[in-house]
């Protein structure tokens, strides 16, 4: 029945990375074969156009497939709207189809797939070939949460539900899976279960308060202002919240099955360990691990971030403290961080109190 079950979360997980074919514009796969001709003569340069560059393009996709056609690529004035080509090189056209007349397609972007792929397959071999079994399991494990999250936290935040409820469940739901993958029905197991959703669940409530208290509007980027008329009908402000309680559930999840893993070897070691002496070593277990995590944390979301944290560092002279500390963007980075940190902080005793309680006294009772 286990494995019944662990098999159709996995494919419940991959279906949701499905295409939909329904979508209304049709995006296909091209390959560039070479530059054909280069148009400087324009007379139009005020719309930031320098030039013109015609391409030969094979068609890999859809009904002109194995057709090779000329394609137009724009050179901006302002290089950071430049796609840069080459040939051989995959790309991503748009189709313009009108009815009766020859299909017209437009390079739109660089076709990544290649080596997203090829990036996620070094992972998963590094993976295998360090853990083993485990390993697998591990992948396994990030597979079935990832469709969690696609195929049940976006849905339901998406139709108006609370994301903060939303992802307290998902986070619940992904931890559980994780470390029973990891260790499987087992007290340890149960217990680094039980610590890390209390320390997710306080991150999640923390940064909640804080967000209300510095009146957050949940628009913390331009992109979020400018696709807005999407976001009607989904609590905002909580998002925010919900990113917090889903970003530090790795992290928080690591620490509490690091220390319920080393408390009960540390148990199984020493049948006559105390209840005390184990509370006390799952805080100097823990406080060795705190030392390196928090920084992880704050250093991951820094790193997220880096592009939005060069341009207040490049504009220090414009704008004051004051002002930096109160964009949005900012006390929002912060909040998460800090509340992700202190649940890392808070699943340590949590969890060094329920080993204490749940491990030491089992044996004992045996």
């Amino acid at each position: 029945m286990k494995k019944i079950t662990i098999l159709l979360f996995l494919i419940l997980s991959v279906l949701s990375f499905t295409e939909d074919e329904r979508t209304q514009e049709e995006y296909i796969k091209g390959k560039i074969l070479y530059l054909e001709s280069v148009i400087k003569d324009r007379s139009d340069q005020e719309d930031g156009i320098k030039e013109t560059r015609e391409y030969s393009v094979k068609i890999l996709e859809g009904e002109d497939r194995g057709q090779s056609v000329t394609v137009q690529s724009p050179i901006y004035v302002e290089e950071a709207y430049n796609i840069y080509i080459r040939d051989n090189q995959n790309v991503v056209l748009y189709k313009d189809a009108v009815e009766g007349e020859k299909n017209i397609y437009y390079i739109v972007d660089i076709d990544k797939r290649n080596s997203i792929l090829m990036i996620v397959a070094i992972f998963m071999a590094f993976t295998i070939l360090v853990a083993r079994l485990k390993g697998v399991k591990a992948l396994l494990s990030l597979v079935i949460v990832i469709g969690i999250i696609y195929n049940i936290f976006l849905p339901a935040i998406a139709v108006g539900y609370s994301p903060i409820l939303v992802s307290t469940l998902c986070a619940l739901l992904c931890s559980t899976i994780t470390i029973l993958l990891t260790t499987g029905f087992s007290k340890k197991g149960m217990v680094a279960i039980i610590g890390a959703v209390a320390g997710v669940v306080f991150a999640g409530l923390l940064s909640m308060y804080f967000s209300y208290k510095m009146a957050m509007t949940g628009f913390v980027s331009v992109e979020a202002l400018n696709y807005s008329n999407l976001l009607k009908g989904i609590k905002v402000k909580e998002i925010i919240s919900a990113g917090v309680i889903l970003g530090s559930m790795g992290a928080v999840m690591d620490v509490s099955m690091s220390i319920s893993s080393a408390l009960t070897e540390l148990k199984e070691r020493d049948i006559t360990i105390t209840k005390h002496e184990m509370f006390s070593s799952g805080m100097r277990i823990g406080s060795d691990i705190i030392g390196t995590m928090v920084n992880t944390l704050i250093l991951a979301y820094i790193g997220s971030g880096i592009l939005s944290t060069l341009f207040i560092y490049l504009q220090k002279e414009q704008f004051p403290l004051i002002r930096i500390l109160n964009f949005e963007s900012v006390a929002a980075d912060i909040v998460r961080a800090f509340a992700g940190s202190i649940g890392i902080l808070v699943a340590v005793p949590i969890t060094s109190y329920l080993c204490s309680i749940f491990i030491a006294q089992s044996e004992q009772n045996d």
